[in-house]
């Protein structure tokens, strides 16, 4: 398995969809964290799906997917950002050890958000609530209502690696305005065809293998891959930043107890340390490195 996303376009409709393979990308961004499975599980999923949404955007930028759990349930915050050069990273804050459960069940009544930030434009973002039958459902339910384009989300997830397709039909324009699809009957037939898939086969089977397997009755045109990786924003001036916003009684406390203040990056789990004298220049300055920073 490999980490890449690939476009495919039906010729004789107005169908594009996109196939994503996640291997390296979510075992780096569970590598620091000792995730319960579920919990694992549901980040590889929102990773493929966000691998997929920014697969459609032609803007440079980021786009970011967030939930936000319930106050007393398993998942309080999911966040996964893919950037326009195929850099991806992720995150979950969670409270006990799950054993089981989906969206709905490790997040409660939650809420969902999408956001666009270009590099070149305004930042746009929508907000949908949770569905019960999972991360799937919930995006479909989004495009649905937020965007208007109707589109199909197929996730799977065995916490070490994870995939993901995506299907989206698109308005036919003439020079008169709207037409309909070249095979008006093709979104229907190309979705039931997409519903056999299993989880399993999602997971197991290569991008063109599967799309073949999937679609061979239709004309389909398959791009090349795009490479995705795991990469982590965070630096000195990053971390820095965070202990600025500490109260300066809790600072001193712990440095009376531990000797250093570390400050953990949740996305690659690198840790910056803080001595006195380090802490006194963070405080003062707008970038300061600590004494040590380790993976």
């Amino acid at each position: 398995m490999t980490d890449a996303c690939q476009r495919f376009l039906f010729d004789e409709a107005d169908i594009r969809g996109e196939v994503v393979e996640l291997d390296s990308v979510l075992e780096s961004a569970c590598e620091h964290h000792q995730y319960p499975l579920p919990v694992a599980r549901l980040l590889g999923e929102a990773l493929a799906a966000c691998a997929l949404m920014r697969a459609t955007i032609k803007l440079e930028g980021q786009l970011t997917l967030q939930v936000y759990g319930d106050d007393d349930a398993a998942i309080s915050l999911l966040l996964v950002h893919a950037d326009g050069d195929g850099a991806m990273r992720g995150t979950v804050r969670y409270q006990g050890e799950p054993q089981r459960g989906g969206l709905h069940q490790l997040c409660g009544n939650a809420r969902l958000a999408i956001t666009i930030e270009p590099e070149d434009g305004q930042r746009y973002q929508g907000v949908v609530g949770t569905e019960e039958e999972g991360l799937a459902a919930t995006l479909e339910t989004y495009f649905r209502d937020s965007e208007q384009l109707p589109t199909r989300f197929f996730l799977a997830s065995d916490g070490a690696r994870a995939a993901g397709m995506l299907l989206q039909r698109m308005p036919q324009k003439t020079s008169e305005g709207e037409s309909p699809a070249v095979d008006p009957d093709a979104w229907e037939r190309v979705g039931h065809l997409a519903a056999t898939l299993s989880e399993r086969e999602l997971l197991e089977t290569g991008s063109e293998e599967l799309l073949h397997k999937l679609f061979h009755q239709e004309t389909v045109r398959v791009f090349e891959p795009r490479e995705l990786y795991f990469r982590c924003r965070c630096s000195a001036e990053r971390i820095a930043s965070i202990l600025r916003g500490l109260e300066r009684e809790e600072i001193d406390k712990v440095l009376d107890e531990a000797g250093v203040v570390e400050v953990r990056c949740e996305f690659c789990g690198a840790a910056f340390r803080y001595d006195r004298v380090d802490v006194e220049h963070a405080l003062a300055d707008s970038a300061t490195p600590g004494s040590e920073r380790y993976h």
